[in-house]
């Protein structure tokens, strides 16, 4: 289904992995600091998988009711169709790093206070990571079956974040120094 989102074969992939409610695709998707999925973006393409037989659900389960999705021999192809195509490449717009260029000639205070901006959004994005437990609501099964991968995507996350925040410091030490 080349017509799905990234974040429709997410959810696909949340669901791959064992049958979850929207509620729990939604806490699994706030644990990964990679890709998040809103409230207005998880349950629209909840219903456009189930329309298009990608997942499917035997309707409400449990004393609230909810609805427990599990994925399809077709959504699991779309799953690993998805997985085996060329990721697009990575597009950076970053707004701080722009106003940053335009910021350090006409005011260094300015200019400061915008790596800080940065040093403390990066430090408080390490955090998040950092807090993350690759893998612990998973079976022993799912854990075996995905191997070290998760904790070294998690690792990713903290060496991106700690070498963004070294960068803020290299830069707050030269906006001193030029000072």
């Amino acid at each position: 289904m080349e017509n799905l989102t990234p974040t429709a074969h997410t959810i696909l992939g949340y669901v791959a992995s064992h049958p979850r409610s929207g509620y729990e695709i939604r806490q699994a998707a706030s644990r990964n600091p990679f890709w998040g999925i809103s409230d207005g973006q998880l349950y629209p393409q909840l219903r456009l998988l189930a329309g298009t037989g990608l997942i499917e659900s035997d309707g409400m389960d449990g004393p609230r009711g909810k609805t427990i999705w599990r994925i399809t021999p077709s959504g699991r192809q779309a799953l690993r169709d998805w997985l085996g195509e060329e990721t697009p490449p990575v597009v950076i717009r970053d707004e701080n790093l722009v106003k940053l260029l335009f910021a350090a000639p006409l005011d260094r205070g300015l200019a400061r206070a915008l790596v800080e901006e940065r040093r403390a959004q990066f430090a408080s994005f390490r955090d998040l990571i950092a807090a993350v437990a690759p893998g612990a609501s998973w079976t022993e099964a799912e854990r075996s079956a995905a191997a070290t991968v998760p904790a070294l995507v998690r690792d990713y996350g903290l060496e991106f974040a700690d070498d963004a925040v070294a960068w803020c410091d290299r830069v707050l030490d030269a906006l001193d120094g030029d000072a």
